[in-house]
C-alpha cells in the first residue's frame, strides 16, 4: 500500500463536493448503533446519503469500491471491527452535519476519515490500520504533553 497522506485540508462550509461516490461507510457499529446512526443522518438531512455498513468480508475491498456499493449493504450485519465512519462524496455542509449530528446523537466515538484521491485505492483494512495507529500516536503525544507540564 502507498504511504498513508499526512498532509491536513481543513474544510470549509460550501456545496463543494469531496472525493468519490456518496456514501458513508460504517464499520463496528452494533445493530442498534446502525439503526441509530440512519436515525441520526436522516434527522440532520442527509436521508440521500446511504450507509455501507464494513464486515469481515469487506475488508479487502478498496474504499471506492465499497462507496460503489448500494445504500444499505450489509445492514444488519456486524463485525469486530474499529468503529469508525469513512465519508465519501459528501459536500463539505454535508460532511459538518455528519459530524455536528453525531456528536449531538450520543453514539461512541468512531475514527474520522474521508476518501480522498490517494486514499480511494487504498483497502477498507489498511485505512482502518492507519486511524488506529494515528490515534494511539495522538495519545501518546498527549500524554508526553501532560508528562512535561507536570514537571
Amino acid at each position: 500500500m502507498p504511504k498513508a497522506e499526512t498532509t491536513f485540508r481543513p474544510v470549509g462550509d460550501s456545496d463543494s463536493r469531496m472525493h468519490g461516490a456518496t456514501a458513508v461507510l460504517a464499520s463496528g457499529f452494533s445493530v442498534a448503533e446502525q439503526q441509530d446512526l440512519r436515525a441520526m443522518m436522516d434527522a440532520a438531512g442527509l436521508q440521500n446519503v446511504g450507509v455501507v455498513t464494513i464486515t469481515a468480508t469487506s475488508l479487502s475491498m478498496t474504499l471506492a469500491a465499497l462507496a460503489a456499493l448500494p445504500a444499505g449493504t450489509h445492514a444488519g450485519e456486524t463485525a469486530e471491527l474499529p468503529r469508525a465512519l469513512v465519508m465519501s462524496g459528501l459536500t463539505e455542509r454535508q460532511l459538518h452535519a455528519m459530524m455536528d449530528g453525531y456528536r449531538q446523537g450520543g453514539l461512541p466515538r468512531p475514527l474520522w476519515a474521508s476518501v480522498t484521491p490517494t486514499s480511494a485505492n487504498w483497502t477498507i483494512k489498511y485505512l482502518l490500520v492507519e486511524l488506529l495507529k494515528e490515534r494511539e500516536a495522538m495519545r501518546q503525544a498527549r500524554e508526553a504533553q501532560v508528562q512535561r507540564e507536570s514537571v
